[in-house]
């Protein structure tokens, strides 16, 4: 069960969701439902997906709960503390309220996807994690200007001062 990569590159228009479900036929069904719509890579287990993280900029991780090993909540708390940045997602299609809970505190997850899914809903969510991340790089990148720009001030102040 190797990782599988999709679309080569991603573009800032499109967002790159990283799905994370044992079952290949689960893979195989949301590369079709959405790969018009996102760069796609997919993963059969934790360890593939947290691979995946450290190789390719992933805007969200969608991740079934229910897996041998790691669950998804588990996962999802490991990206959370590796990269922070990543939006997260979790889909189960079983009624586990402490996995929701647990997901939630433990993983930070933005969105919580029943299944079967719906294919509308699941675009929406993601068009809006991406949103926000971009969001949050924009505001991370303004804010290293302005600290760079505070630099310079200080320093062409401190050769006035000198001077």
């Amino acid at each position: 069960m190797g990782a599988e990569r999709l679309h080569p590159a991603a573009s800032a228009t499109r967002p790159t969701v990283l799905y994370v479900d044992d079952d290949a036929p689960n893979r195989q069904a949301f590369q079709a439902a959405f790969r018009r719509d996102m760069d796609i890579l997919l993963a059969g287990t934790s360890l593939e997906a947290l691979d995946l993280l450290t190789k390719h900029q992933v805007h969200v991780i969608i991740t079934d709960q229910r897996m041998p090993l790691t669950q998804g909540h588990e996962l999802l708390r490991l990206v959370r503390e590796r990269h922070p940045r990543v939006r997260r997602m979790l889909v189960t299609g079983y009624a586990d309220l402490q996995a929701v809970i647990d997901a939630v505190n433990q993983g930070g997850v933005m969105h919580y996807i029943p299944k079967p899914w719906n294919t509308g809903d699941v675009l929406n969510a993601v068009r809006d994690a991406f949103a926000g991340y971009l969001e949050e790089a924009e505001r991370t990148a303004y804010t290293e200007r302005l600290v760079q720009a505070n630099q310079q001030l200080e320093f062409a102040l401190r050769q006035h001062l000198l001077s």
